[in-house]
C-alpha cells in the first residue's frame, strides 16, 4: 500500500504549470509487482564481522536485516536551451526482519531547484510492503515507487522519476566517470556518538537524459553524485547531521559530514583529489562556519545557507552559498523528519589557485 505526502507549490505559494509530459508506465505499476529481497548480502555481517567493510558488487543490492539504508542520487543538470536544475532523488528502504513479523517499509522523495526561476519544488511517498528490490544478488539493484526508480550497477545507472501530478519528469542515464569511493578506507564509518554505518560514494556519475518542464521536455546533462549507506545503526529518524558534498570544477571532491550531538559533536570528511586517492578527513582537519540563515516559515526551523569551509592542510577556503534559500523537506509523513537539502554555488581558493564548482548540502533536523 502506498501513501503520499505531497508538497507541489513553490515557497511563494503558487502552482507551476501542469506538464504535458508523458509519465513514464513503469512508474505507476512497478509497486504492483511482488518480489522479496531474496537473495540478498549475509544479512548478520555487519554483527559477525571482526571488521566489516563495503563489498562491492554484493552490496549495492538491497540488504534484508539490520537498520535501514539509501540509494542518493544530487546533482546539477543543465538544459540544452541554457537553463539550470538541481535534483535530489532518493529512495530509502527499512529492510524486513527475517524472524519477526515486520514487512518491509520503503520512501521516495524527489526534488527539483529551478535555478533560473528561483523556487524549489518536491514531492514525497512512502510504501508498506514488499516490492520490486532486486536484480540478484551481486547484479545491483532495481528499485521501483510511484515517484521515484533507480536501476544500476557498477556505475551504470539510470534514474526515472516524477510528481504525482506528472509534472518535472525526470529520465536519466548515468555512468560512472571516477569509481566509486569507500569512505574511511574499508566504508564502515562513524555514525553519530557510539554508532557506524557503510558508506560509499560514486561522486562524479556522468548524466544525460530528458526533464519535462511545463509543456516541453528539455535534453538534460550533467553530472550526479550517487549516495549509498547502510547499517544497523541507520534506525532514527530524529538523528541530526550536516552533509556536504563539494564537486569543484578542477575535477577534486570534497564530502564532510557533521554530528551535532548532544555529548560531543563527531566529524569526518574525504578528500578526493583529481588525480589521486582519496585520503581521509577527521574533526581536526576542516572548519565549517556558517554565514548566512534562513528560517522556515512553515515549521520555524533556522537553518544554515550559507558556509566558510577551511581545509588548512590543503590551503583551501571554500565559500559555499544556496542558490535557492526555501529547501525545506518537510518529510514527516514519510521518513518522519524534515531536512534541508539544496544546490549550492562555491568559489574560493586552493593554494594559488582560484576554484569554482558547487555542491549539495543536507542538514537533517530530526522530526522538528
Amino acid at each position: 500500500m502506498w501513501v503520499s505526502g505531497n508538497q507541489l507549490t513553490a515557497p511563494d505559494g503558487r502552482m507551476g504549470s501542469m506538464s504535458v509530459c508523458p509519465r513514464s508506465p513503469g512508474l505507476a505499476t512497478l509497486a504492483l509487482l511482488v518480489c522479496g529481497c531474496l537473495p540478498c548480502p549475509d544479512p548478520f555481517y555487519e554483527f559477525s564481522a571482526a571488521k566489516p567493510q563495503v563489498r562491492l558488487p554484493l552490496d549495492e543490492a538491497p540488504h534484508c536485516f539490520g537498520g535501514g539504508e539509501w540509494w542518493y542520487y544530487t546533482g546539477r543538470l543543465t538544459a540544452d536551451t541554457g537553463q539550470e536544475f538541481g535534483i535530489e532523488t532518493v529512495i530509502f528502504h527499512v529492510p524486513q526482519l527475517p524472524i519477526l513479523l515486520v514487512t518491509e517499509a520503503w520512501a521516495a522523495h524527489y526534488a527539483v531547484t529551478d535555478v533560473d526561476g528561483g523556487q524549489f519544488y518536491y514531492d514525497q511517498a512512502a510504501s508498506i510492503g514488499p516490492q520490486w528490490c532486486s536484480t540478484g544478488l551481486g547484479t545491483g539493484f532495481d528499485l521501483g515507487t510511484p515517484l521515484v526508480s533507480m536501476r544500476g550497477g557498477n556505475g551504470q545507472d539510470s534514474i526515472e522519476a516524477a510528481f504525482a501530478d506528472g509534472r518535472y519528469a525526470l529520465h536519466l542515464a548515468l555512468t560512472d566517470a571516477r569509481g566509486p569511493v569507500l569512505h574511511g578506507d574499508d566504508g564502515y564509518v562513524p555514525y553519530g556518538a557510539g554508532g557506524a554505518s557503510f558508506y560509499y560514494s560514486r561522486p562524479r556519475m556522468d548524466a544525460n537524459g530528458t526533464l519535462c518542464v511545463g509543456d516541453m521536455t528539455l535534453n538534460v546533462s550533467g553530472q550526479m553524485w550517487f549516495d549509498r549507506q547502510w547499517g544497523r545503526d541507520l534506525d532514527n529518524p530524529l538523528q541530526r547531521w550536516d552533509w556536504y558534498s563539494i564537486r569543484l570544477d578542477n575535477g577534486s571532491d570534497i564530502m564532510l559530514f557533521v554530528f551535532p550531538g548532544d555529548v560531543g559533536q563527531v566529524a569526518f570528511g574525504t578528500l578526493m583529489p583529481a588525480s589521486s586517492p582519496a585520503s581521509w578527513i577527521s574533526a581536526a582537519d576542516f572548519r565549517i562556519t556558517p554565514s548566512a540563515v534562513w528560517v522556515s516559515p512553515a515549521t520555524g526551523t533556522e537553518y544554515e545557507v550559507g558556509w566558510q569551509i577551511e581545509l588548512p592542510g590543503q590551503q583551501m577556503v571554500l565559500a559555499l552559498t544556496a542558490v535557492v534559500e526555501e529547501a525545506e523537506l518537510d518529510a514527516r509523513a514519510t521518513t518522519q523528519n524534515t531536512y534541508w537539502e539544496g544546490l549550492c554555488t562555491v568559489v574560493g581558493q586552493s593554494g594559488d589557485q582560484a576554484v569554482t564548482g558547487y555542491a549539495y548540502v543536507e542538514q537533517a533536523n530530526g522530526g522538528a
